[in-house]
């Protein structure tokens, strides 16, 4: 349990913080960092998947800004499951299409791949593409 963080509910093992950056375009996407317990938390940044200790999560908050929790929802057993998925993934590298860190914090808590903003992405673009298409046509 943690409870340390401003503006933020009490953390446990499993829950996932949301961010978003502070300032620029990148406001528009979610950031997720997941809380494995023992003011430690591990993230899929630029450089990885990656244990971050409390100060280094403090300095990441210095561009991102909490903005909530997606708390585990599940048995004991189940959240211990979550944080051994999350270091199963240690070193792993990071890739915005196919491995950013909301596929990482989704891979923990449910144990899938996935990531919704990729998919609304693809989904914009598709439709500009058409709508392109379609305007070129006439």
């Amino acid at each position: 349990m943690m409870n340390t963080l401003p503006n933020l509910p009490v953390l446990y093992a499993g829950d996932v913080i949301i961010a978003k950056k502070r300032k620029g375009l990148g406001r528009i996407l979610n950031h997720y960092i997941v809380y494995v317990g023992n003011n430690t938390f591990v993230g899929n940044l630029s450089d990885g998947v990656k244990e971050l200790p409390y100060y280094e999560l403090m300095r990441l908050f210095q561009d991102y800004e909490p903005i909530g929790v997606r708390s585990f929802s599940g048995s004991y057993f189940q959240r211990n499951e979550a944080v051994n998925r999350a270091y199963s993934k240690l070193g792993h590298s990071y890739s915005l299409i196919n491995f950013n860190c909301e596929h990482f914090a989704n891979w923990v808590q449910f144990g899938r791949l996935e990531s919704s903003q990729v998919t609304t992405g693809f989904v914009i673009l598709a439709s500009a593409v058409f709508l392109k298409l379609i305007a070129t046509d006439e």
